[in-house]
């Protein structure tokens, strides 16, 4: 059985976008060639960060270990080191080859490449960002989360003075992007354990209508950077 289908339907946006213009006037090379650049940009436009970092130590710096901003791969935990090696040897094999050499890419390679990295992209939009090894507060600004250490003790002051009955948070982060705050922020803060969240149903003078009570709470290390900062 003969299966149809259209081409638009399993590739990724980025790819029709950038890659189908090219491929339907000829140009297969240049269509394979920027369907894995898309890869490359979109793996450094979901960190935020390795702007200056290109192919296997962009990769390494996103999957891998060591201090940086990484991104989770969905599917299971235990596969970041595949993962690794998933976008290290796709983009090896294929963007090097090319970027400098041609020769062999037809239309039906070209497809191929194409659905590659339309995967690929797939993968990366559905990833979840992890702060937990950026290296600390010196890490988020090193990295560009956050401008200068004052700017994280604003946001933990602005998390101690929020409470979410029911574990309601309408509004609370519009609020917080009025006032100049981004989710991965939010996020880092988190992470990296300055802060968590915490409810009871246990309130005194509890309105009919409520059932659980949450706030934020600075853990210890949360709390040596407030004092920090506001010692300055």
């Amino acid at each position: 059985m003969t299966v149809e289908f259209e081409l638009d339907t399993i590739l990724h946006q980025r790819i029709i976008d950038k890659c189908r213009s090219p491929y339907k006037d000829g140009h297969f090379s240049h269509a394979a060639f920027e369907s894995m650049k898309q890869v490359e940009l979109a793996l450094k436009e979901k960190s935020g960060t390795c702007k200056k970092l290109y192919g296997r130590n962009l990769i390494k710096a996103v999957f891998g270990s060591g201090k940086n901003i990484h991104l989770i791969i969905p599917l299971a935990d235990y596969l970041q080191e595949d993962a690794l090696e998933l976008f290290t040897g796709a983009l090896r094999y294929y963007r090097n080859y090319t970027a400098h050499e041609d020769s062999k890419i037809d239309n039906i390679s070209c497809i191929r490449i194409m659905v590659l990295a339309s995967e690929l992209l797939g993968l990366i939009g559905a990833s979840s960002i992890s702060f937990t090894e950026v290296g600390g507060v010196e890490g988020l600004i090193k990295h560009g989360i956050f401008a200068e250490e004052s700017q994280i003790t604003d946001l933990l002051s602005l998390l101690l003075s929020e409470a979410c009955p029911d574990d309601c948070f309408d509004g609370l982060f519009e609020d917080w992007a009025v006032r100049g705050y981004t989710d991965n922020q939010f996020q880092s803060v988190f992470d990296l354990g300055h802060i968590v969240y915490k409810e009871t149903d246990q309130i005194i003078n509890k309105p009919t209508d409520v059932e659980t009570l949450g706030w934020f709470e600075l853990t210890p290390m949360g709390q040596k950077v407030l004092n920090k900062n506001r010692d300055i």
